[in-house]
């Protein structure tokens, strides 16, 4: 039988995406919990990069949330979670780089923003970005309800984390998600919904309370 361990912080939205790829794929596992106020010596060795999560498989370590996922594809295919059809395969890679380089940059750049102004022009900026995934994105790739149509895909697990922490965007830059991003909005209720994320979740006001120090 083959051993899965996830090494984790329950506070990271990266180790959260790997965390939902394993209980999407229905795989049993064992979670590790490291403090990353306080890694222990034994972390450093296996995480190079001093990030979780790591992923470790019979013996094998790969670290990176979007790599280690792409890991856990290739080598659990039986419930997939990226599509057989190579144009959807790239449209898939395309929109969780764009999630790691574009949307996490612009989200906790707001979040961290402190002058009136500079708020304002990251508001609108984050507001772009919503509607960029809901016209170039969701709904020209798919009839939904996820971003590559009914089933959920690494896409969907690259971006939930920091959709279920954009209760921080609403309460302290009060930014919501446009009214007429109808399928943005259906997407989140889909995925609030599913095992995988509400096995992982913290409720709003914990991540508040948490951010408080920062976004203030």
């Amino acid at each position: 039988m083959t051993t899965i361990e996830l090494i984790t912080s329950h506070v990271c939205p990266f180790a959260q995406r790997t965390h939902m790829a394993l209980i999407e794929k229905g795989l049993d596992f064992t979670v590790r919990e490291v403090d990353l106020s306080n890694k222990p010596a034994w972390f450093e060795e296996v995480s190079p990069t001093s990030k979780v999560p790591v992923v470790k498989i019979a013996g094998e370590i790969v670290w990176e949330s979007a790599i280690a996922n792409e890991y856990i594809e290739d080598k659990f295919p039986d419930v997939p979670l990226l599509p057989d059809d190579p144009w959807l395969r790239a449209q898939a890679r395309i929109w969780i780089d764009y999630c790691n380089t574009r949307w996490i940059e612009d989200f906790y750049a707001l979040l961290g923003a402190k002058e009136a102004e500079r708020q304002k022009d990251l508001g609108d900026r984050v507001m772009q970005d919503l509607r960029h995934m809901e016209t170039k994105g969701m709904a020209a790739l798919s009839s939904g309800p996820f971003w590559l149509g009914s089933s959920v895909s690494l896409v969907d697990l690259a971006f939930w984390p920091f959709f279920e922490r954009f209760p921080l965007l609403s309460h302290y830059r009060q930014v919501t998600i446009p009214d007429d991003c109808k399928r943005l909005h259906r997407w989140c209720d889909e995925m609030a919904a599913r095992p995988s994320a509400r096995q992982t979740m913290h409720e709003a006001s914990w991540y508040i309370e948490r951010y408080k120090a920062r976004a203030a």
